[in-house]
């Protein structure tokens, strides 16, 4: 695990589809280590290097960051973070130029003195294998069909229905057009919560499972 590596350096990229359960199970692990000084930035799309240490220095010190130097930011850093067990999330990076990603290892190497986790959640394996130095990437693998279910039940209040004698066959069926996404199934069982078992009915046969480019869009629609 983790927090028995004697590793004082590592970035364990987190892949897998959108909607799969990435940042969910970064949450778990960042929930875990409240003895760790810790630091959770939303990437995104716009990949800016200064952004992410700016953040990341205002989470840690309490106070606003703006430093628009890249060496002043990796100063900061080292200074701020010195004999501390560190704990950062990168979340939804999709940035895949390599030397940009190079610079974002950089910005983090913040000396042998300071033990630190760095967890990436991103949809493109590529740029988790250019991130990985000392560990794999992490894939988080699709739910069986069971699984979705199991959420679906959850989140539309099933076991508290009088007609779910009626909806166990058609919740099963609906559960296989999830694809084995969490977020779809998520989804669909807060949206089924308040339908009756005609509707039901008619979201196991509707045609957007047939026309959309994937389960969680077509989840949403």
């Amino acid at each position: 695990s983790l927090l028995d590596s004697m590793e004082r350096k590592i970035i364990l990229p987190i892949y897998g589809i959108g909607g799969i359960g990435k940042t969910t199970f970064a949450k778990l692990i960042y929930n875990n280590f409240e003895s760790y000084s810790r630091a959770w930035v939303y990437v995104s799309s716009k990949f800016d290097l200064n952004e992410i240490g700016n953040s990341i220095i205002s989470q840690l010190s309490k106070k606003e960051s703006l430093i628009y130097d890249r060496k002043q930011i990796h100063s900061c850093l080292m200074k701020l973070l010195s004999d501390k067990k560190v704990l950062i999330v990168l979340d939804d990076l999709w940035e895949e130029n390599p030397f940009q990603l190079e610079d974002l290892k950089d910005m983090l190497n913040l000396g042998e003195s300071i033990n630190r986790i760095v967890l990436v959640t991103t949809c493109n394996k590529p740029i988790a294998k250019k991130l990985c130095t000392n560990h794999k990437p992490y894939k988080i693998e699709s739910l069986s069909d069971d699984m979705c279910w199991d959420i679906i039940k959850q989140r539309s209040g099933f076991e508290f229905r009088y007609d779910k004698g009626h909806l166990e066959g058609i919740g099963k069926e609906i559960s296989k057009k999830c694809g084995g996404i969490a977020f779809a199934a998520r989804s669909l069982g807060f949206m089924l919560q308040s339908k009756t078992t005609d509707q039901w009915m008619e979201v196991k046969d509707s045609d957007i499972w047939n026309n959309s480019i994937s389960n969680v869009l077509a989840s949403l629609k």
